[in-house]
């Protein structure tokens, strides 16, 4: 889910218009497309062998460099090969492997609805693989001063049920997801998700310089391709003890316990 306009995955989610813009972008520009194949390539590289769906595709840019993978959105559009609601996976009928998603947790009012769903169809040692925004210290600094969305992690607590707005039109999102449920209530969240028959794998904290300067899908392109290249082969070797308080995203992997 890239660069559109949402409110919760339940509801109308997409204008085409502001996905050919972001398309039209990602086309554009060499950066981002290297940017977010390394993101794609950490979430493949803790999958395990067979199929994924990919959840919140939005203009479908994870088949750019994985064209097994599933692309599915709450809407069926030109850009995603399947429509569901992330709450309700079961209604595709498959199970899956993987499931992968970058930049929905913090879209969703009930995250551990989808948790549920998720669980229900993974097959046994099967994974659920989300990069989210990283509600460090740096981080939020960064997503506060440069990006719409709210970043607010002290807001959410257990369960995670997030209230209706008082305005219909107004999007729900709090990048703070993430860090709220896998740092600041991991106890609550891996007993709640040991339920499901879920456990916390990994949290590993990426990124640092390379995102600012792609410019996104809304901004200018700020560096080469091959600048940026190199600068994501050094942040790779920023240990996690730094990234922790400097990285801008996280990457969380989940299995279902196997037979």
């Amino acid at each position: 889910m890239i660069d559109s306009k949402v409110k919760d995955v339940n509801e109308i989610t997409y204008d085409l218009s502001l996905l050919r813009q972001s398309r039209d972008k990602w086309d554009r520009s060499p950066a981002i497309r290297l940017y977010y194949q390394s993101i794609f390539d950490a979430l493949m590289q803790n999958a395990g062998d067979g199929s994924s769906l990919d959840i919140g595709s939005g203009i479908g840019t994870i088949k750019s460099f994985y064209p097994a993978v599933t692309t599915s959105d709450i809407e069926k559009t030109p850009y995603v090969d399947r429509a569901v609601s992330c709450y309700d996976l079961e209604a595709l009928g498959e199970q899956w492997e993987n499931l992968l998603a970058t930049d929905v947790l913090h879209h969703l009012r009930r995250p551990f609805d989808f948790f549920r769903s998720a669980a229900r169809v993974l097959k046994p040692g099967g994974r659920i693989l989300l990069c989210e925004p990283a509600a460090t210290t740096v981080g939020t600094l960064f997503y506060r001063l440069c990006h719409h969305e709210p970043m607010r992690p002290s807001k959410l607590a257990p369960p995670f049920v997030i209230g209706e707005k008082k305005d219909e039109n107004e999007e729900f999102a709090n990048m703070g997801m993430a860090i709220a449920l896998f740092r600041n209530h991991r106890q609550w969240t891996e007993d709640t998700l040991a339920e499901m028959g879920l456990t916390v794998v990994s949290l590993q904290y990426r990124d640092f310089f390379a995102y600012p300067l792609t410019g996104g899908l809304s901004r200018p392109q700020l560096v080469s391709a091959g600048t940026l290249k190199r600068l994501l082969k050094l942040e790779c070797l920023l240990p996690q003890i730094v990234l922790k308080f400097f990285s801008l995203r996280v990457i969380v992997v989940l299995q279902k316990e196997a037979l």
